[in-house]
């Protein structure tokens, strides 16, 4: 049988045959760098590269497109969290029209993307769990554990899938070009009892450490965490309608199966936690970087354009963080700046505020690569004849490495690497998956507030439930601020109408004669929201190919 990839191979030779007949001697070259499936299934150590592939076709947020697949130029601008009231994106990015209501199967790139770089790695997945069984090779242990990372692999692309589009297609056999290949969806819980079930089993063969050469495959403790999301995802009021409280019990005990391997722990520097590659026992899951073969260009498109001579002007600038997320930073009390007591101060706005703050954006009067960063107006960072100037008083510095100081480090690239799950997460999957279920104990405590002290924030205490909820949902929206994580939390709350159909609101600042600054919050861009935005429209491209998909309410 021919698979389906093949297909595509031999489509695309044969238009190359009629385009090129007349140089019949090109087509007989094989790329230097050609390997064949046979060659790949028949050497074990051939067979791990295949699986390291997978890995490297995963989606990370430091590689969204904002304008489409194709659209290279755009690689790095399309991170999830511009879609919520968290960032405003540059004018120029199509994102802004989905802002607008402008959700459709055609219109949002993202959605698109999402859907072809799961089922790429998908795809991958399993034509490696066809074939590693008959692959040659005497250490076993290496071969169940390639097989286990397949698995998850392929779990962990269902699992990107279906929080965005509920129910997809199951495909869990390397599809042939005489397969039906018009599969429908199947169900949400469907999806979430076969991600369950590999998880479960992956975790068996999966260490749950690797030395530093080989950071970054995935572990038992990632298996366990990927469980522990999914279950989260499936107790949720958007999944959840009856609130089942075991569903909740479900998740609460899968979470603190990943506290209890006693593997991880928090990092002691919030800002060092996404840059530091090695010795970092935070890290759960993460997509790998590295001079000078794997990059991305989040520094120079992200970050902020601040116009001064000792640091770069030319980057894009294309993120702004609203002063609705700035408001959700505590005071250093642990009180809501709009608590009685709190000490907050509208024209010391500031001061006293929670670590992350300064840990994650750059803000009028931050310090960055030697620089105090102005987003006063006429301020560096904001000046009227910088297209690419903050647009709310606010920039980016979190997973932004300072030490690339000068115009030609910046554009060779970020070698961070993304984060896809680290252990803070799994601390709040837990407590708001116990809270949930039974109410503020002492459990819940001890993991929300296991997240705030490393912040420097006091303990929670004394709250009643839904006053525990709201401050689990708060810490989320801090804590894992631009990790991609909001997008899908207020949908999942069932919140959208709430936090995302209102205006976003910026900070106008204002440089007084005598030195002084006078803050005043305005309202940069109305929004909207509409409850049937909580799944994302199947793209109409892949409707077409599959007419079995039918579609979401959009």
């Amino acid at each position: 049988m021919i698979s389906l990839k093949y297909k595509w191979v031999i489509g695309a030779f044969v238009l190359s045959s009629l385009t090129y007949s007349c140089k019949k001697d090109v087509l007989d070259i094989k790329p230097t760098d050609f390997v064949s499936d046979a060659a790949v299934f028949s050497d074990i150590n051939l067979t791990s590269q295949f699986v390291t592939n997978i890995y490297s076709s995963l989606l990370s947020g430091f590689e969204r497109r904002d304008a489409g697949l194709g659209q290279d130029w755009s690689v790095g601008f399309g991170l999830l969290d511009m879609a919520t009231d968290d960032i405003e994106g540059h004018a120029a990015l199509n994102v802004n029209s989905i802002q607008n209501g402008d959700l459709n199967p055609s219109n949002f790139n993202f959605s698109i993307e999402m859907w072809q770089a799961n089922y790429i790695v998908i795809r991958k997945a399993n034509t490696l769990l066809a074939r590693i069984d008959a692959v040659p090779t005497t250490n076993t242990n290496l071969k169940a554990r390639l097989k286990a990372e397949g698995r998850f692999l392929r779990a962990f692309a269902y699992e990107e899938l279906i929080k965005a589009f509920g129910g997809v297609p199951l495909i869990t056999t390397e599809q042939k070009v005489s397969d039906d290949l018009f599969v429908p969806r199947s169900s949400f819980e469907e999806c979430v009892n076969f991600i369950v079930k590999e998880c479960d089993e992956a975790a068996v063969d999966l260490p749950s450490t690797y030395g530093d050469a080989e950071l970054g495959h995935a572990t038992k403790g990632a298996a366990l965490a990927l469980k522990a999301r999914v279950l989260l995802y499936y107790a949720s009021p958007l999944h959840n309608p009856s609130n089942d409280l075991q569903r909740w019990k479900r998740a609460a005990d899968a979470a603190k199966a990943v506290m209890d391997l006693k593997v991880y722990d928090l990092h002691p520097d919030y800002y060092r936690l996404f840059l530091d590659k090695t010795g970092n026992k935070e890290v759960i899951f993460a997509k790998k970087y590295g001079r000078p073969g794997r990059i991305h260009e989040t520094a120079w498109k992200l970050g902020m354009s601040i116009q001064a001579p000792a640091v770069i002007g030319g980057v894009w600038g294309a993120f702004h963080a609203t002063q609705n997320l700035v408001d959700s930073y505590e005071m250093k009390n642990g009180k809501l700046i709009g608590e009685a007591g709190s000490g907050y101060d509208p024209q010391n706005p500031y001061a006293n505020r929670d670590s992350r703050l300064d840990a994650s954006l750059l803000r009028n009067g931050s310090q960055w690569k030697g620089v105090t960063v102005e987003t006063f107006e006429g301020g560096n960072a904001n000046m009227a004849s910088n297209g690419d100037r903050t647009k709310t008083g606010y920039g980016l510095k979190k997973m932004m490495d300072e030490k690339y100081v000068t115009a030609d480090q910046v554009y060779q690239g970020g070698d961070n690497d993304w984060l896809f799950m680290r252990y803070a997460e799994v601390l709040l999957n837990y407590a708001e998956a116990q809270n949930e279920f039974s109410g503020p104990d002492n459990n819940v405590y001890d993991a929300i507030n296991e997240v705030r002290r490393r912040a420097g924030q006091p303990a929670l205490g004394g709250l009643t439930q839904p006053q525990l909820r709201e401050r689990i949902r708060n810490e989320r929206r801090v804590e894992l601020s631009f990790e991609e994580h909001r997008f899908f939390d207020v949908r999942r709350w069932k919140l959208g109408s709430v936090y995302f159909n209102q205006p976003v609101k910026r900070m106008r600042i204002v440089k007084n004669p005598n030195g002084t600054f006078t803050y005043t919050v305005e309202n940069l861009e109305n929004r909207v929201y509409r409850e049937n935005f909580n799944l994302l429209p199947i793209p109409q491209i892949e409707r077409e190919r599959n007419p079995n998909l039918g579609q979401n309410e959009y």
